[in-house]
């Protein structure tokens, strides 16, 4: 009995890892991202749990298959026709095979949100030395990357931006309106003024 236990445990190393990983989760929210207090913890607790239990799963092992036929076997014992008519009407029945259901992609969300609009040009590397997006109101650190990491580096790119491009861009990264409320746009075009990157010509 203890022998099946101990088969049935979560792998201890996995449950380091998972307390490892959770470690590094709550200083990288804590110190790159700024989220201070319970927020970190939290954030820490949630990494370790998901690696802990994706460990568990990984390592445990296999359900048997069951042989072909057995459950069709059962099926037909546990209907074998008694009389004449139940024979008849038997025979008559059509044989159903069971379907396996194909598993379908779902888009993902950000592919779906990003078909709204148009995508705007975006940039391979940044022309020169970049501009410092944070100076946009309502961009951080984070969302900065995520811009860079788009191909978006220069105020004048996010200035040149039309309506149908911040809808995709708003859709793509799951803004929710942000491009707007924030005024990006304003926000770019004054900034851009005075910054030393300028547009290719």
């Amino acid at each position: 009995m203890a022998q099946s236990e101990m088969k049935n445990a979560p792998p201890l190393y996995g449950w380091i890892i998972a307390a490892a990983a959770g470690a590094v989760a709550t200083a990288v929210s804590l110190l790159l991202v700024g989220i201070e207090g319970n927020g970190s913890v939290a954030i820490g607790a949630v990494v370790a749990l998901v690696v802990g239990i994706v460990f568990t799963i990984a390592e445990s092992p296999p359900k048997p298959a069951m042989k072909a036929g057995s459950v069709g076997q059962v099926t037909a014992a546990a209907r074998k026709p008694t009389s004449n008519a139940e024979k008849r009407a038997a025979d008559s029945e059509p044989v159903v095979a069971p379907v396996m259901a194909s598993a379908v992609a779902q888009p993902a969300a950000q592919e779906t949100a990003a078909e709204e609009g148009t995508k705007p040009e975006m940039l391979q590397a940044p022309v020169g030395t970049p501009d410092d997006l944070k100076q946009i109101s309502g961009v951080g650190p984070v969302l900065e990357g995520k811009l860079n990491d788009l191909g978006v580096y220069h105020f004048w790119q996010i200035a040149r931006w039309t309506p149908a491009e911040v809808a995709w861009v708003d859709g793509f990264l799951n803004f929710k309106g942000r491009i707007e409320r924030d005024e990006w746009i304003r926000q770019a075009g004054v900034l851009a003024q005075s910054s030393a990157s300028k547009p290719p010509a």
